[in-house]
């Protein structure tokens, strides 16, 4: 088998369906059974049969598939070691990054990054914490980058902290906040339970929440527009600082912050790549940011 071969059983085993997985791998679907069917006349197996609800793989087939995986993470071992020798900081860096701090802060970032190194190249995937500490344990990815008190077991570092704001359109006193119209918005749990428990230390009744939008930048757009106001991380104001109309303070008096933090494989800093990104990030936000 190819590398051709081996990320067509994973993306196969991964879609559970023979459409979608030739969707993904950009390949018309009779190109991608054929290749299927040389693979199995190779090994003399069936990979997989169809049902109802999708492909459902053979104990061969997923022993194919977990070789496949294999060679292409020792593949991938390989190339990296090539484009460490030298001088040269070049490569592909695979990144795992939150979906809020993909949205603001990444783009400025790599766009720094890349006039500095040229010759790396970014891989970048995007999700929920639980799914960026996953990738980091996993070595699917090379750095995480996620937002709250998540940690690595191998190495993690707070990049930049931030406080958790009130945002308005419009001017308003704190103490009327349970009788105002409030923008929920999907995230983190754990940011959903540190805003709770705000709310609960200074106000004994729940707030009036008809408005919950899919992420903070739709509750934030709604701001704008003044359909209510909404509890985030300073982060989300870029420079629409008229915005903030409060920050949360803790019952000791004190700010409550909000952290970006990276993660990362203490023995993947033995790659040129990895080691810059990590110094790069951390003198960026000593020299450039703000927060």
């Amino acid at each position: 088998m190819s590398k051709k071969d081996w990320i067509i059983l994973q993306t196969v085993f991964e879609e559970k369906n023979i459409t979608k997985a030739a969707e993904r791998l950009y390949i018309a679907q009779p190109t991608l059974t054929y290749r299927l069917q040389q693979i199995e006349k190779e090994f003399d197996v069936k990979l997989f049969y169809r049902g109802r609800k999708g492909v459902v793989f053979t104990e061969e087939g997923e022993l194919l598939v977990r070789h496949a995986g294999a060679m292409l993470r020792e593949q991938q071992r390989i190339e990296e070691l090539l484009w460490n020798i030298g001088n040269e900081v070049k490569g592909t860096l695979r990144l795992s990054v939150s979906r809020t701090y993909a949205i603001y802060e990444l783009p400025q970032v790599l766009k720094i990054f890349n006039e500095k190194f040229p010759k790396v190249e970014f891989y970048v995937e995007t999700g929920v914490n639980a799914d960026v500490v996953q990738s980091v344990y996993k070595q699917d990815a090379h750095i995480g980058i996620v937002r709250g008190d998540h940690h690595s077991p191998n190495g993690d570092i707070t990049i930049a902290e931030e406080n958790i704001s009130i945002l308005s359109a419009k001017e308003i006193d704190l103490n009327d906040l349970p009788s105002m119209r409030r923008i929920s918005y999907q995230t983190d749990p754990a940011l959903e339970m540190v805003i709770d428990n705000w709310w609960k230390d200074n106000f004994s009744s729940p707030p009036i929440s008809n408005m919950n939008v899919d992420n903070v930048e739709i509750a934030k757009r709604m701001v704008l527009n003044g359909l209510g106001y909404c509890i985030a991380p300073s982060i989300v104001l870029e420079k629409n600082k008229q915005l903030e109309k409060g920050i949360l303070i803790d019952t000791s008096g004190s700010p409550i912050t909000w952290r970006n933090r990276l993660l990362y494989r203490e023995e993947l800093l033995e790659l040129a790549m990895v080691k810059e990104f990590v110094n790069f990030i951390k003198g960026y936000y000593h020299d450039f940011s703000p927060k």
